[in-house]
């Protein structure tokens, strides 16, 4: 083999090895934001469930027990989710069972429509941990960590009121003019809204 077809086959391997790598990223990338918007999802579900069991406790119904949702294994996000679900036994607890539970158990606006705002009056797109931060700035006494943040803003893009836009591993969020909110509530609230 001469010296130039060796040049040339070092060539040739260089140029396949460049590509696969560039597919193998791009391939990482693509299953990490899936993985991110699955994590989204379930830490929503695991925060509806925790929520959904405090009310069931404090309603003293013991004859539909619920399984508990199986776990692959114990991850972060799992020990972060078994936190709030105590938290929100604690609060539903200390604060008059199920109506402090019906009533949301914190005063003013809801999270989704904080952050709406929020996001309705800022000029360039946002990160979770940045209207997380703003949020907590402006509501010092509510629990508006990143995590929740994130799954409540993801809630917000599913009922498309909020722009999600994905740069490297950052996603942004952009809100979107909310011409009728009503649309995702149920018909009775939004009678109810409208009187």
């Amino acid at each position: 083999m001469t010296v130039q077809e060796n040049t040339t086959l070092k060539a040739a391997y260089a140029g396949k090895v460049a590509a696969d790598l560039a597919e193998n990223t791009a391939e990482q990338d693509r299953i990490r934001a899936g993985i991110e918007t699955l994590q989204a999802q379930l830490a929503t579900l695991e925060t509806d469930h925790a929520l959904l069991e405090s009310v069931n406790a404090a309603l003293g119904d013991t004859t539909g027990a619920v399984p508990a949702p199986r776990r692959a294994a114990k991850k972060p996000a799992a020990k972060e989710a078994e936190a709030k679900k105590a938290a929100a036994k604690k609060t539903v607890a200390t604060t008059g069972g199920a109506k402090a539970a019906n009533t949301g158990a914190v005063k003013g606006p809801a999270l989704t429509e904080l952050i709406h705002a929020h996001l309705s009056s800022q000029s360039e797109p946002r990160t979770a941990r940045e209207i997380a931060k703003a949020l907590a700035d402006v509501n010092p006494g509510r629990n508006v960590n990143d995590n929740l943040v994130r799954t409540t803003t993801e809630r917000l893009v599913a009922r498309s009121r909020v722009d999600r836009v994905k740069q490297g591993s950052t996603v942004y969020y952009t809100a979107k003019p909310d011409a009728a909110p009503a649309a995702s509530e149920p018909a009775g609230e939004a009678t109810a809204a409208a009187s």
